[in-house]
């Protein structure tokens, strides 16, 4: 999507996005380079923030280490905001950086979210050092960010009974409101912030603290807390466990009564897993999700000039099963499918590996119907080589009740980082078939199934080769019932 003839001269003639638009240029023939998932123009892409639709347009904000700030710098100094705009949800233009900590006087700006009003929209975040801060923009493409002057407006206090890091932003009629997500004694905790001018923020109190759902010393970091469905959710990371999110009914101020609590990540943190949330409200009604899935190999993080790190995951849309949150992708990225292949049914033989022929890829949508049978385990496996020396294989255990990703022969590449499977919990019904929905993109996998489990994780095949699809069944017979592939479109020029 181009968007050059509509942007502000001062914006469209920037030095930084021709900068951006040549490194992009340079990544094309990367083989790690996704084709359809949102990647930084350089330098390093971490959480998602202030995900918002405004005028028209969806913009996606993230923490960013721009490829020309100085490797000298540390985490906690380097962070800006990155800034992208889309008008369909599936193709993305970089806009210059939103907000530098150069400008504030905060030392980096952390993560944060946003609020859509009528004329302008708000932004509240963690600058480091200091506390939390805001700023505003009304321009059609959100290019002119105006910090407040008396940030940071809820500044760090040691001797406060609250801590200040992450805040997620709403309003109640005249009073806005703000989440400050961490930990308190050793537990998760949410604390409350109330204001009617943006600028004076009185402390209400705790409005989440953990200690029963989560483990001991977890944070709630990233928080998003928004309406879904007749009821509440609270969506957070943990630096510890990763993504997680409490369901329940909000009564206003700290009266949130948790109905129950759930899981997105299931592996390793901080090792090719799904990260930190931003929720977008669309004009439509959905609550789209963004998350940031950061890089499986050694030492990314090392040289943010060279290259690029960090993967955005597919928009995915929200809604409640019950008390349990589910998500699935934006019907908009059905407009990325080329090439589409069909099969019908197929027996898989027990303990026993079918090779689906001519129909693999390393950018591609797969959906497959698998009748389970009385097979122990059945397995679709996807950038398979042909030896088979390297593949990734989704799982389903039907007697443990668990759907997993096992990368144990995704890379012989020495940089990619090993670790576990990702496995979490899934079960199927009496004769319910298992209906898979997985997305390849060259180094990052994402799986949907049933509608009630989702998986994520990066990959490194080293090899060209490794493309293919097989399907196998262990300790009992299994059937293909039916396999749709598309091939996906870059969104990249």
């Amino acid at each position: 999507m181009s968007l050059d003839g509509e942007l502000p001269v001062g914006v469209r003639e920037s030095p930084e996005l021709d900068g951006y638009a040549a490194r992009r240029r340079e990544f094309r023939t990367d083989p790690y380079r996704p084709d359809y998932h949102f990647v930084p123009p350089g330098g390093i892409l971490h959480d998602p923030n202030g995900a918002v639709y405004w005028d028209g347009r969806y913009h996606l904000f993230y923490q960013f280490w721009p490829p020309d700030v100085s490797e000298d710098r540390t985490w906690e100094e380097a962070m800006h905001w990155g800034h992208a705009v889309s008008e369909d949800l599936v193709h993305w233009t970089d806009l210059p950086v939103a907000l530098s900590p150069d400008d504030g006087p905060e030392a980096g700006c952390f993560s944060g979210q946003a609020l859509a009003e009528d004329d302008r929209v708000i932004v509240m975040y963690f600058g480091t050092e200091v506390g939390n801060c805001v700023a505003a923009a009304d321009a059609p493409y959100l290019t002119d960010f105006e910090r407040s002057e008396e940030n940071p407006v809820i500044p760090i206090d040691e001797d406060a009974p609250y801590e200040v890091f992450d805040p997620c932003l709403w309003r109640e009629g005249d009073t806005y409101h703000s989440l400050s997500g961490w930990k308190r004694d050793g537990r998760t905790a949410e604390f409350l912030f109330d204001s009617g001018n943006l600028t004076d923020w009185d402390y209400r109190g705790t409005m989440v603290k953990g200690g029963f759902h989560t483990d001991p010393d977890e944070d709630g970091a990233v928080p998003n807390f928004f309406e879904l469905d007749g009821k509440h959710v609270l969506l957070f990371f943990s630096h510890s466990r990763g993504p997680q999110y409490y369901v329940g009914d909000y009564y206003g101020g700290t009266d949130f009564d948790i109905r129950s609590h759930g899981r997105l990540n299931f592996g390793p943190v901080d090792n090719g897993n799904l990260h930190a949330p931003s929720i977008l409200h669309a004009d439509d009604g959905r609550r789209i999700a963004f998350f940031n899935v950061v890089e499986g190999r050694h030492d990314w993080q090392k040289r943010p000039g060279e290259g690029w790190a960090g993967v955005v995951s597919l928009p995915r849309a929200l809604s409640l099963d019950g008390d349990s949150l589910r998500a699935e992708p934006v019907a908009e990225l059905t407009a990325l499918r080329t090439n589409h292949r069909h099969i019908d049914g197929h027996a898989v033989p027990a303990n026993g590996e079918w090779v689906v022929p001519d129909i693999g890829g390393a950018s591609v949508e797969l959906r497959a119907t698998i009748a389970v049978g009385d097979a122990e385990e059945v397995g679709l496996s996807v950038l398979r080589s042909p030896d088979g020396n390297e593949e990734t294989t989704v799982s389903y255990w039907d007697g443990s009740g668990s759907l997993g990703i096992d990368l144990g022969d995704s890379s012989e590449n020495p940089d990619a980082r090993g670790r576990p499977p990702e496995i979490g919990p899934f079960s199927l019904g009496e004769d319910e078939p298992l209906e898979l929905r997985v997305f390849v993109d060259k180094s990052i996998v994402e799986v949907f199934a049933n509608g009630r489990q989702t998986l994520t994780t990066r990959v490194y095949p080293s090899r060209s080769d490794s493309i293919g699809v097989a399907l196998s069944a262990e300790r009992g017979a299994a059937r293909l019932e039916s396999m749709d592939v598309w091939d996906m479109q870059s969104i990249w020029p």
